[in-house]
């Protein structure tokens, strides 16, 4: 099939300058650039396939099954002229200069190579024709470019998580990702709910889970301080929130039933650990997710967020935007997302930003349907709140009210 627009849309652009190599430790990579470069300049008709291997969870978790598709791959292409590249995370393109249907190529290479998954090829099989698809599958590229290079920056040594100490570096990014592979997350597996406010009567709407990345730094790299590191701290965040999205599609019934809130990156939409969740939960069952996304991705790319919102609209579930500030909500019209919820941040360094007029008309504007204060820490939160309309919350402080254990 040909490459559906959105999901190239998610991959992030790591240009470089045709004068300029890549990194030294981006072989493959480089090597295919060039490939992609060259025929561009020559201009003539070719085909390119990109088997990504890497979102069939069986080849992704199993290196001897994986190389076995390779060689099938690799013997399709030199009977057919065309060309293998493999790439540092086991995917695979396959060059064919003057190649003619696509449909052809493409089932002759899966019914050789792995006729077993030839039913989810739409999942893994991505198409371009050159020299008219040249910006996209550069940008596809560039996908694979960004992740090695990555991966190769976060290789370095074997030392545990729990000696490193300082700010979060790639290092330690790349030890706690061991780490999350090693131990069972679910110990530090939370719930918070969030309410309705009813006139003092807080009714449950429904419950947000995640993993504590507080308790986990805290039990097992304690030394690590993240409070400066923003970047490596959200790549954290997304590793566990995948980790959580596995063990959930893994325990479906644990959740059965529930109104749910998920955390989830938007570079997670596109791989495997979405899809599997997506086919694991019945679409009847779907409306009572939400899935969150965080601002930081939306100030990244606007495109990409309004695409990962539609995935997952299309998909039958909700949507809330996280960890929105008062004090950006003059400045991005949340209230034009096609979102179920915008999350605002009302915890005791942030409460003040309300006193700001303008901070405050543009809090004031947002849909009271889908307006929650979430962080909800101090009586200043639940104050402002309700003389703004606010109806939901979220927070230690309303926990406390839900159960008796505080009055206002």
């Amino acid at each position: 099939m040909e490459a559906p627009p959105f999901k190239e849309r998610f991959m992030r652009v790591w240009e470089f300058e045709d004068n300029k190599a890549a990194p030294a430790d981006l072989v493959r990579e480089q090597d295919f650039i060039l490939r992609v470069r060259r025929m561009q300049r020559h201009g003539s008709p070719s085909l390119v396939l990109n088997f990504a291997l890497s979102a069939i969870e069986p080849l992704a978790k199993n290196a001897k099954d994986r190389e076995a598709v390779h060689k099938k791959l690799q013997a399709v292409a030199q009977a057919s002229s065309g060309v293998f590249y493999e790439m540092s995370n086991g995917d695979v393109f396959i060059v064919w200069e003057r190649a003619g249907d696509a449909r052809i190529m493409a089932s002759r290479s899966i019914d050789n190579a792995m006729p077993e998954y030839a039913e989810m090829a739409d999942k893994f099989l991505l198409t371009y024709r050159m020299p008219e698809n040249y910006a996209l599958l550069r940008e596809r590229t560039n996908y694979y470019v960004d992740l090695a290079h990555s991966v190769a920056v976060l290789r370095g040594d074997t030392d545990k998580v729990d000696e490193s100490s300082g700010h979060l570096t790639a290092k330690n990014v790349d030890q706690i990702d061991h780490l999350l592979n090693e131990i069972d997350v679910r110990k530090y597996g939370r719930t918070q709910t969030m309410y309705k406010d009813k006139g003092g009567v807080w009714e449950p709407i429904a419950e947000e889970y995640f993993i504590s990345f507080e308790d986990l730094r805290r039990e097992r790299f304690p030394k690590v301080e993240v409070v400066r590191s923003e970047h490596f701290f959200f790549a954290i965040c997304a590793r566990l929130d995948q980790r959580l999205l596995t063990l959930l599609t893994d325990s479906y019934d644990s959740i059965a039933g529930r109104r749910i809130n998920l955390n989830l990156s938007i570079a997670t939409i596109t791989g495997s650990i979405f899809a599997q969740f997506v086919r694991r939960i019945p679409k009847n069952a779907r409306e009572a997710i939400a899935f969150e996304i965080h601002r930081a991705d939306i100030l990244q790319d606007f495109s990409l967020t309004l695409s990962a919102i539609e995935i997952i609209r299309r998909e039958g579930f909700k949507v809330f935007i996280d960890s929105v500030t008062p004090n950006m909500t003059p400045y991005v019209n949340f209230e034009k997302f096609p979102v179920d919820g915008i999350k605002v941040n009302a915890s005791k360094d942030r409460v003040l930003q309300f006193e700001d007029p303008i901070v405050r008309k543009a809090v004031e504007a947002l849909p009271k349907e889908k307006l929650m204060f979430f962080r909800c820490d101090n009586e200043k939160a639940l104050t402002i709140g309700r003389n703004m309309g606010v109806k939901f919350f979220q927070g230690w402080m309303v926990d406390d009210l839900a159960k008796g254990v505080r009055k206002t």
